[in-house]
C-alpha cells in the first residue's frame, strides 16, 4: 500500500500525542507524595568538654645504663618481657674491674704494713724520749709518719670499696616491677656510663599523657575525673584521675602536659592511642538518630519537612554515635521535623505525606 504525505503526518501526529500523555503520567507519579515517618527534635541538657589526644604510658619509667665501661656478655630479658626489682637484666664483662680490684687491694696491704712500721717507730721514739735518747724532733717525725700512713691506709681501703662497687655496676639490674619495652644494645656491644642500654616500664598503673592549650589548662586540677577511650578497643570507656598538671608550658606549642592515671585492665597497652574528655560544664546538645542521617557524594545530612516539602541539610555530627544517636554540632536546631529512614529516592523538593 502506498503511503501518502498526509497519512504520515497523521501518524506523527497521533505518536506526538501519546508521548504528551505518557510525560503526563511521569509527572503525576512524580509529583506523588512521599509517605515518611518524622521526629521532632528537642535540645537535651548535657555535660560539656574538652576532648584532647594522647599515648598511654608506663606510671613510672626508666632508662638504664650502666655506672662502668665494659663489653657486654649478656641481656637476661627481652622487650616484651616482665622484670622484678632487683632482677639482674644485663651483664657486662667484669674482668678489667676485678683488675682494678686487685691492684686496689695490694694497695691496701702495702699501706697497712707501712702503717704498722710507723706505729711501731712512733712507740719506739716515744720510749725513747722519756729516756732522753731522742729529741722532740725526732719524736714529732715519727708521730708524723704515722699519721700520714694511718692516712693512706684509710686512703686504700676507700680505693677497695669504689672498686668493689664497679663490680656490682657490672650487673644491671631492674629498679622496679614493670616490663622491658625496649632494647637498645646488643651482646658484645661496648657499654659506657650514661649510655642507655635498655627501658622499662611499670605497666601495672598505666598514665594517658595528653597536652591542653593555654586556654584550655584551666580545666584541669588534680584528682579530677575524667573519661577516657581508646579507639582500639571500641564501645569501652575508662575513669581516670588527673595525676599531674606540669606547670610549664611547652614553648614549641603553648600547651601543658597533663597526666592521667587509668585503673589497671590487661585490655591497656602502653603506646596505645587514646582520647581524654574533660568536663566543662552543662550544655543544650541535639540528637538526630541514626536512620536519620544521609550521606550522599560525600555529603553528610537530613532530610527535614518545612512546609510539607523534604529540605536537605547539611550538618555536622559528632564522631562516633551513642545508642545509635548521633549527636549534632550544626545544622540543625530544636524543634526542627527530620524524616527518618528516608527512602533512596527522596530528592529536595518533595512533597511529604507524614505517616503517623
Amino acid at each position: 500500500m502506498k503511503r501518502t504525505p498526509l497519512m504520515i503526518t497523521l501518524a506523527a501526529f497521533a505518536l506526538a500525542v501519546a508521548g504528551c500523555g505518557g510525560g503526563s503520567k511521569q509527572e503525576a507519579a512524580a509529583s506523588a507524595p512521599v509517605a515518611v515517618r518524622t521526629v521532632t527534635l528537642a535540645a537535651a541538657d548535657v555535660a560539656s568538654g574538652i576532648e584532647v589526644s594522647g599515648s598511654l604510658h608506663g606510671a613510672r619509667e626508666a632508662v638504664l645504663s650502666a655506672k662502668v665501661m665494659g663489653t657486654v656478655t649478656a641481656i637476661r630479658k627481652l622487650a616484651g618481657q616482665p622484670v622484678r626489682r632487683g632482677e639482674v637484666v644485663i651483664v657486662l664483662d667484669d674482668r678489667e674491674v676485678a683488675g682494678n680490684i686487685g691492684q686496689a687491694e695490694g694497695a691496701l696491704a702495702q699501706a697497712r704494713a707501712a702503717a704498722a712500721l710507723a706505729a711501731a717507730n712512733l712507740a719506739r721514739f716515744e720510749t725513747l724520749k722519756e729516756k732522753g735518747a731522742a729529741s722532740q724532733l725526732e719524736l714529732d717525725q715519727a708521730r708524723y709518719a704515722n699519721d700520714t700512713a694511718q692516712g693512706a691506709v684509710k686512703q686504700a681501703e676507700g680505693a677497695v670499696s669504689t672498686a668493689g662497687s664497679y663490680r656490682a655496676s657490672a650487673q644491671v639490674p631492674a629498679p622496679f616491677d614493670g616490663q622491658v619495652v625496649d632494647r637498645l644494645i646488643e651482646v658484645g656491644d661496648m657499654a659506657a656510663p650514661g649510655r642507655p642500654l635498655m627501658r622499662v616500664e611499670d605497666t601495672t598503673t598505666l598514665r594517658l599523657h595528653v597536652s591542653l592549650a593555654e586556654t584550655q589548662a584551666a580545666g584541669a586540677q588534680p584528682g579530677d575525673s575524667v573519661t577516657v577511650t581508646v579507639p582500639s578497643l571500641p564501645g569501652r570507656s575508662w575513669a581516670g584521675i588527673v595525676a599531674e598538671v606540669v606547670p610549664a608550658l611547652d614553648p614549641a606549642t603553648r600547651t601543658q602536659l597533663v597526666k592521667i592515671d587509668l585503673p589497671r585492665d590487661e585490655a591497656l597497652r602502653s603506646g596505645a592511642f587514646a582520647r581524654a574528655t574533660f568536663r566543662t560544664g552543662r550544655r543544650a546538645s541535639v540528637s538526630v538518630p541514626g536512620n536519620a542521617v544521609v550521606r550522599r557524594g560525600g555529603l553528610v545530612g537530613v532530610f527535614v519537612a518545612e512546609s510539607g516539602k523534604a529540605v536537605y541539610r547539611l550538618v555536622e555530627l559528632a564522631e562516633a554515635p551513642v545508642a545509635g544517636v548521633y549527636e549534632v554540632l550544626s545544622g540543625v536546631k530544636a524543634g526542627d521535623v527530620v524524616v527518618t529512614a528516608p527512602p533512596a529516592t527522596l530528592t529536595e523538593g518533595a512533597a511529604l505525606e507524614v505517616q503517623r
